[in-house]
């Protein structure tokens, strides 16, 4: 597929944005294709939804707009001039946002106590109820995972092996009771726009939900809190320290903080595991295999580490 000036013109005139002169497809992600278009206006975030429906893609807007009113750091999309944000292409569904300026950021304690204040804010969003929406990477997806994979085109001996143990492993935890509301589900450094060690923007919400807060807190510290495939304990310690500043979590979660950190990468070989199972993509099996090693060293760690 092939992105023209012809064709981003053509969704542009739902706007006030002024003509595009260029355009750029960025680094290709898991769920999306995003290009950078530059106007006579400004930069702007040209976003084709490749995997979600029209119903998420709606409550992903919705709650943009409640992150909007707490100033929450994002690059938020923009209303056509008809008021609505979704515009249906030949290419499929296509949402504008505002150009976060920065880049990837390095993994060290300043970018940990920066996503970890940004997290906690989004975990007390106080009206979350109202956007009540189940997560839609879950234990049932791992157990429905597991159902194919005698049938799979595509046999993976010892991942199928290790993501069984590892689900019935996880399954006694995560069905513990613990605070609950509005979760990001994908914070990791390519999900994010810094400048040095400040923070500019969370970005692809695609994924949000309400869940357990645990659950974002454990696949962040995934993403900001790992050093070449192994947990940092001091990046851990900023980490939860700065988070606790905006919401102090309890005991209960304390203890449970190991099995969601285990979860926070278990929950993302799930979702490739989900679309490896009958084609071969070698991004998202690198991935996988990635994770799964990842896991398996947690799972050495004693409570203390934690």
């Amino acid at each position: 597929m092939r992105l023209t000036i012809k064709d981003t013109n053509k969704v542009l005139q739902n706007y006030d944005l002024g003509e595009v002169s260029i355009t750029k497809r960025l680094t290709s992600g898991f769920a999306n294709i995003n290009y950078k278009i530059k106007t006579t206006k400004s930069n702007f975030l040209f976003r084709i939804c490749a995997e979600k429906s029209l119903k998420e893609i709606q409550y992903e807007i919705k709650v943009m707009n409640e992150l909007r009113k707490i100033k929450f750091p994002t690059a938020f999309p923009i209303k056509r001039k008809d008021g609505e944000f979704i515009n249906k292409t030949k290419f499929g569904e296509v949402v504008i946002y505002d150009f976060a300026v920065g880049g990837e950021p390095n993994v060290n304690e300043k970018t940990a106590k920066e996503i970890a204040k940004a997290v906690a804010k989004l975990n007390t969003l106080r009206n979350w109820k109202e956007l009540k929406k189940g997560n839609a990477i879950n234990l049932k997806l791992c157990r429905d995972n597991i159902g194919k994979f005698d049938s799979a085109k595509n046999k993976y001996s010892e991942i199928f092996e290790y993501f069984k143990e590892e689900t019935e492993f996880l399954s006694k935890p995560l069905k513990e009771k613990v605070p609950q509301g509005l979760v990001h589900g994908d914070i990791f450094p390519d999900n994010t726009k810094f400048k040095g060690n400040k923070l500019v923007a969370i970005l692809d919400f695609e994924e949000v939900c309400t869940d357990n807060l645990l659950f974002d807190i454990g696949v962040t510290i995934n993403g900001f809190c790992f050093q070449n495939n192994k947990l940092n304990p001091k990046l851990l310690e900023v980490f939860m320290e700065e988070y606790q500043k905006i919401r102090k979590i309890s005991p209960k979660e304390r203890k449970l903080l190991p099995y969601y950190i285990q979860w926070g990468a278990h929950a993302m070989i799930c979702w490739h595991l989900k679309h490896l199972l009958n084609r071969k993509e070698t991004k998202k099996l690198n991935r996988v295999k990635y994770l799964m090693n990842r896991v398996k060293r947690l799972r050495k760690l004693p409570p203390s580490a934690f």
